[in-house]
């Protein structure tokens, strides 16, 4: 457990962070990689495994984002303590359930019936939603996001499940406190859409669509193609994907359409994907001629729409 010092030293640092933030958002530039952003934003290079997770990437082990991409950069916050409060309630306000007053306790060091008095700022985690990759398991996430200071047994009970076993595929909610921007960056952060801040919101329905999006490309790899734009269309209309998860959609049913013979169809979800992010590119090495050609008609029909 850290020090009550330690503590206090962050709060102290972090004061100046306006409450309800929780995700703000950076307008990729020509040649920028994650790493350099986790370092601009939060000081620490190792934090750009949380922009990538928190963004639903699936970019190139280098890291590199393309010039335009919206990426959001997530916080954790800080709340004022009122009256009345208690560490279930806050839990239910802020991270979907009373069942995690103990956890959210535990991450400002302190126990279940030790409540700060009214006016004390307590740190409200992050909750980055991740999806196991193949040979990931709920052991080695807490370790990457946690660190030695939690178990996996901890990072289960987090997440109110009875589940045996975790693996590829698999949906976890990973609480991360003391993320913090630096105030130097605050200021210059390229805000083009709103501040996505702590209204309610949906967690278990951003659970389940985002494992939803991590079987798409092996739905479309078992050839079932309809599926994939049936799949697709109800994950598009559902409204809980971030920019990066709506290209990667987009562009599989597109993939899905030219193998159906659907030219057109394919057509139209590029174009939605290129105007969500215009330096979309595709590899012509892992990429068959047929999409590409369909590819680069969707970017002709893009720029003539501009």
């Amino acid at each position: 457990m850290r020090a009550p010092l330690a503590l206090a030293a962050w709060l102290l640092a972090a004061a100046a962070v306006p409450p309800a933030a929780m995700a703000h958002v950076h307008v990729a530039r020509a040649g920028e990689t994650l790493d350099q952003l986790a370092t601009r934003y939060y000081g620490k290079t190792d934090r750009s495994m949380v922009l990538r997770a928190a963004n639903g990437f699936v970019h190139p082990d280098d890291g590199r984002v393309l010039e335009g991409e919206r990426i959001e950069v997530p916080e954790s916050t800080l709340h004022e303590v009122a009256p009345g409060e208690t560490w279930e309630s806050l839990a239910e306000r802020y991270l979907g359930s009373p069942r995690r007053g103990r956890f959210l306790a535990e991450l400002n060091d302190r126990n279940l019936d030790s409540m700060p008095p009214a006016g004390t700022l307590v740190d409200i985690p992050y909750q980055l939603l991740y999806i196991l990759a193949p040979g990931e398991s709920l052991r080695s996430v807490t370790r990457l996001f946690l660190g030695a200071e939690r178990d996996g047994e901890w990072l289960r009970a987090y997440n109110l499940s009875r589940k045996k076993k975790f693996g590829r595929g698999d949906a976890l909610l990973v609480p991360l406190s003391r993320l913090a921007i630096r105030p130097e960056e605050r200021a210059r952060i390229e805000d083009l859409s709103p501040r996505r801040d702590r209204a309610p919101v949906d967690l278990e329905g951003q659970k389940e669509a985002a494992a939803r999006v991590a079987g798409l490309r092996e739905m479309y790899k078992a050839g079932k193609y309809v599926d994939v734009v049936a799949e697709g269309h109800a994950l598009l209309g559902g409204g809980l994907l971030t920019v990066p998860q709506q290209v990667g959609v987009l562009t599989q049913v597109a993939f899905a359409c030219v193998a159906l013979g659907e030219r057109e169809r394919a057509l139209d979800s590029l174009v939605r994907a290129l105007e969500l992010q215009p330096a979309m590119e595709l590899s012509p090495i892992t990429t068959s001629p047929k999409i590409i050609e369909v590819f680069r008609a969707a970017r002709e029909r893009a720029a003539a729409d501009q």
